[in-house]
């Protein structure tokens, strides 16, 4: 690691209004002038602005009398030792960068998991980086161990190289900004789902970025040796191939994955369109799947491209011709209505591979009064398996799930599908959240007649709204969340055994309104002992120190 620093079907359907525009509106606005003004109130110093050359940054302040970062938690430390979980490999997609950690989830399969230990909370070090208001969306890493991230204000993008020990900025492209359009659309900066905020890095070290503006840049991250900045290798222009909606409304190409094959680009619309992109000529083909919509990410395997709708779980394959079909669909219980502190209506997961292409995918469904953990065969889409979770009408997830295939000493599976869930079910008003707990894990354990059977094997109290991550390397889920005491809130990065659900630690990180992470994302570093959250002000890290 750096030490130094088809075409498009025809359709009469718009796209199902997520929440009022008026009552969006209201929100945002509140949510966005208390947040400017607990800013001005509790992070002295000043504002870090700028979006033209060299930006000023530096650590996220908090007023001087929160306390220190080498606070930790007030409850005792139980004894714990670091155990690694035994799992079956999760195969490396040939057309994204080796490794984990080069996208949102980690991996072509959407684990949200990595091979390498977590920070275990010794001598332990915080570090953190703002430019303002605004933050990263996916951080992924490069050869070199450097961070490749998407920084945003919800308005501008920009594409940044990061020492992933100093923060320090080593090189940054911008990107196409957001459209001026959506401050009529009563959609405010931090529940913005579109394009920008999700990338990820190919088997040549190139970021593939959906834009704002409905494209695919294919950028080359300089490696601070030959090249020392960004380079735009290709675009790919889908403007006419994304769904027409009434104005203000715009839709958005907001996540891009490239085939097993490599042949073409996957990418999905919020409006409902799934397209390819042929990788050579650019040619694009499209389906559109009707009355329903797009919010969360997709995951590819060896067998296929799985996404998930506000109505069913779909596997796709590319035809002869590189265009999108539907091998199978599942649909699933969309619950009677957005559940508070939801973005929309219908699941909140990722989609989720794990084991092998005869394994499963794992989604949640919205229902009531508690939803439900779906195993799915990946081969047919039936669901083999299906568990409730969290309290009876406060049950809820708007993040992805963790999961993985379990495996003997020898690495032969066992058959066990482990899947850890968070409830971010709550009334949440920006930028204060309210979920309620917690974290469960649930294990699907197929049984020899080839069925399987769920269980909940434990539920934690500790909360969160944010994308939380599991080290498989020491058997700690990590999750960020605030202490809720106190006139300044305090940040913790929590870390959980993931045997028995019990907290082993918690790292105090900072206090106050630039430590709030609000729904954004953890992430670990591949090579091990180091753990970032993004913040609505920017980026914080936690590291293990000398012993």
């Amino acid at each position: 690691m750096n030490q130094l620093a088809h075409d498009v079907a025809p359709s009469k359907s718009t796209r199902p209004s997520r929440t009022s525009p008026r009552k969006r509106g209201r929100r945002g606005c509140a949510g966005l002038i208390l947040g400017i003004g607990a800013l001005l109130l509790l992070l002295p110093g000043g504002l870090v602005t700028g979006w033209s050359g060299i930006r000023r940054s530096g650590p996220i302040p908090e007023p001087w009398f929160a306390g220190s970062n080498s606070e930790a938690a007030s409850f005792p430390r139980p004894a714990w030792t670091p155990a690694p979980i035994s799992h079956l490999p999760i195969p490396e997609h040939p057309f994204m960068a080796a490794g984990v950690g080069n996208n949102m989830h980690d991996d072509a399969y959407m684990s949200d998991t990595y091979p390498a230990s977590g920070p275990l909370g010794l001598n332990p070090q915080v570090s953190s980086r703002t430019q303002g208001f605004g933050g990263y969306g996916t951080l992924a890493f490069d050869r070199e161990g450097r961070i490749v991230a998407v920084y945003s204000n919800g308005g501008k993008f920009q594409l940044e190289l990061l020492d992933a020990l100093t923060l320090q900025e080593l090189a940054a492209y911008d990107l196409p900004s957001r459209s001026s359009r959506w401050i009529l659309q009563g959609i405010p900066p931090w529940e913005y789902l579109g394009a920008g905020m999700y990338f990820y890095l190919d088997e040549q070290g190139r970021a593939v970025v959906p834009t704002t503006d409905n494209t695919i840049r294919v950028v080359q991250v300089p490696d601070m040796h030959t090249h020392v900045t960004f380079e735009l290798v290709r675009e790919y222009d889908l403007r006419s191939h994304v769904a027409p909606l009434p104005w203000p409304a715009e839709d958005s190409v907001a996540w891009v994955l490239p085939d097993w094959d490599g042949t073409v680009y996957w990418y999905a619309t919020t409006a409902g369109i799934v397209g390819t992109v042929d990788v050579e000529t650019g040619s694009v083909h499209t389906l559109r799947l009707e009355n329903e919509i797009i919010e969360n990410s997709f995951a590819v395997g060896e067998d296929g491209v799985f996404i998930v709708s506000d109505y069913a779980l779909y596997r796709f394959q590319h035809d002869a011709a590189g265009g999108p079909a539907i091998t199978w669909r599942t649909a699933y219980d969309r619950g009677p209505g957005k559940k508070p502190g939801h973005i929309t209506r219908g699941s909140g997961t990722s989609v989720t591979l794990v084991g092998t292409p005869e394994g499963l995918v794992v989604i949640t469904d919205n229902a009531e009064p508690r939803i439900h953990v779906l195993f799915v065969r990946r081969s047919d889409g039936t669901v083999m398996c299906s568990a409730p979770v969290f309290t009876p009408g406060q049950s809820g997830t708007d993040v992805s799930a963790v999961g993985f295939e379990m495996a003997d000493d020898a690495g032969k599976s066992t058959g066990v599908t482990s899947v850890l869930v968070e409830n971010n079910w709550g009334h949440h008003t920006f930028p204060r959240s309210r979920p309620e707990p917690g974290l469960t894990r649930v294990d699907a354990v197929r049984q020899p007649d080839g069925s399987y059977q769920c269980r909940e094997i434990w539920a934690s109290d500790e909360k969160g709204i944010g994308v939380f991550k599991l080290s498989l390397g020491n058997g700690l889920a990590y999750m960020y969340w605030r202490g809720e005491k106190g006139l300044i809130t305090p940040w913790y990065l929590t870390a959980i055994d993931w045997r028995t659900g019990q907290t082993v630690y918690k790292q105090r990180t900072g206090a106050g309104l630039g430590y709030n992470n609000w729904a954004g994302a953890l992430f670990l570093h591949p090579d091990g002992g180091l753990a970032y959250s993004t913040t609505i002000f920017g980026l914080v890290a936690v590291r293990d120190g000398a012993r």
